[in-house]
């Protein structure tokens, strides 16, 4: 067995200053969860925890922050409006998309995407230190899809105390694009290892195109990691991201002499009929 085990917190940088704050709803007040919050220039960030709070250590300097969550309006703002610690507020979209109506009795044939891997092989996953770190997975769609459910292949588990947030992006001409799913999806660290699963069917996620499934670390400590099973091929469908807003990278071009890994993510789900 391979154990590979990237390191995706970067050099320590110098001249840093921690910034504190908590992200609420402009409308209630209330602390919103889980907001992405970062530099995409610096490829630093953080997430908000349950109750809205962050802590963010970035390099002095004339930045733009980003404050992006789900249902909620993209906020932009100068580091100069991070320093005394005031609450940051986001507007709750407005919009109002056209209702789409999923009729479940249309999607008969059952599909599995991804890779399913019937062998313990290599392991393969997290070893950075920033909240925001994603580990994903390029996932061919042939057919429109429903997705019933998502699946992680766990090697090692190093911790009992972590939390997850399951992301399925459109990745169709191998470009990340909009979140499909509408809601968080909010998951602990398995107690065990084995297969991780996660009920879709709430969700109603149709895809039709290429899509990347991806887990967030979004809270805990991550001390030991948690490790996924892998196999090495022809090819890889492995991707990462070190922090909110920092690029996707596909790790086997960002690290020399890395074999080629197929991550076992993969989903279960019904074609239309």
């Amino acid at each position: 067995m391979i154990l590979l085990c990237f390191q995706l917190l970067g050099s320590q940088l110098v001249a840093q200053q921690l910034y504190e704050g908590r992200v609420v709803d402009a409308k209630t007040g209330s602390g919103i969860p889980f907001v992405n919050i970062g530099v995409p220039a610096l490829g630093a960030g953080t997430v908000s925890n349950e109750e809205g709070q962050y802590r963010l250590t970035l390099k002095t300097g004339d930045h733009t922050i980003l404050f992006s969550s789900i249902g909620y309006e993209r906020l932009e703002l100068p580091l100069l409006d991070l320093i005394n610690g005031s609450e940051i507020k986001l507007n709750p979209k407005t919009k109002v998309l056209d209702e789409v109506v999923i009729n479940p009795s249309r999607y008969v044939n059952e599909v599995l995407l991804g890779h399913k891997l019937n062998q313990k092989g290599n392991s393969i996953g997290f070893s950075g230190k920033l909240l925001g770190t994603e580990i994903g997975a390029h996932i061919k769609v042939k057919n429109e899809t429903l997705l019933k459910s998502a699946h992680f292949m766990v090697n090692f588990i190093g911790a009992d105390s972590l939390l997850f947030r399951v992301n399925i992006y459109d990745f169709s001409k191998g470009k990340l694009g909009d979140k499909l799913n509408a809601e968080n999806i909010a998951i602990k660290a398995p107690q065990r290892k084995g297969t991780f699963n996660v009920n879709l069917e709430p969700y109603d996620i149709l895809v039709k195109e290429d899509v990347l499934l991806s887990l967030e670390w979004i809270q805990g400590i991550n001390n030991e990691g948690l490790m996924f099973r892998s196999k090495k091929g022809t090819g890889t469908n492995l991707y990462s991201r070190r922090t909110s807003f920092a690029p996707f990278k596909k790790i086997a071009d960002e690290i020399n002499f890395a074999p080629k890994l197929k991550i076992g993510f993969y989903l279960i789900g019904t074609e239309k009929g």
